[in-house]
């Protein structure tokens, strides 16, 4: 009884490891495993590695950045701090880290346009802030500007109704379109309104 359940089992043992050969060997001739190309793997890694460009101008100190600030989700920090520096509070000089998602929607918004964001206000201090409130400018009390999650901005020749539209497209939280001729994103909650 011993001899025939080792023989039963090796039996056993030989046909899974002839069934397992031989669905690995159709595997590996069958035409459609060629046919699929790279792995998903293989090509999500080059999506993810996609160079993420911005092409910015600050309208009142005229500095300017065109360069990449990441490969897919690796951001340089070269060009993160340039960018904080670039969008920083210019009234007070005062730098604060830009959420990179809003480097990252600028950049999709930027690919379907095609030419320089003309930007009028990135971070903004909440001194800056609460002076243009008592000015009379259409500020928020809890700007997203102060968490440095926003920025309003032109693009010549384009109507700020189209460029909402295509902030909406890209993924923008918060989407206020001003008569004045900008447009203010930010990577909050999802809302709309318009402005002065």
């Amino acid at each position: 009884m011993t001899t025939r359940s080792a023989n039963g089992a090796v039996r056993r043992r030989a046909a899974l490891a002839g069934l397992g050969g031989a669905a690995l060997a159709l595997a590996m001739a069958s035409p459609s495993a060629h046919a699929r190309g790279p792995s998903v793997r293989s090509e999500s890694l080059s999506v993810s590695l996609k160079p993420k460009h911005l092409n910015l101008v600050v309208a009142q100190t005229g500095e300017s950045f065109s360069d990449v600030f990441a490969d897919g989700e690796r951001y340089h920090d070269d060009g993160l701090a340039r960018l904080n520096r670039l969008l920083r509070d210019f009234r007070t000089g005062e730098i604060k880290p830009i959420d990179p998602a809003l480097f990252d929607l600028l950049a999709r918004v930027q690919s379907q346009i095609g030419q320089p964001l003309r930007v009028l206000s990135g971070y903004r201090s909440w001194q800056t802030n609460h002076m243009l409130h008592l000015a009379g400018f259409d500020v928020a009390e809890n700007s997203l500007h102060i968490a440095a999650k926003a920025v309003d901005f032109t693009v010549a020749g384009i109507a700020v109704s189209a460029l909402g539209e295509i902030a909406r497209q890209c993924g923008a939280g918060g989407i206020g379109l001003y008569r004045s001729g900008f447009i203010h994103i930010d990577t909050g909650p999802v809302r709309n309104w318009t402005g002065d």
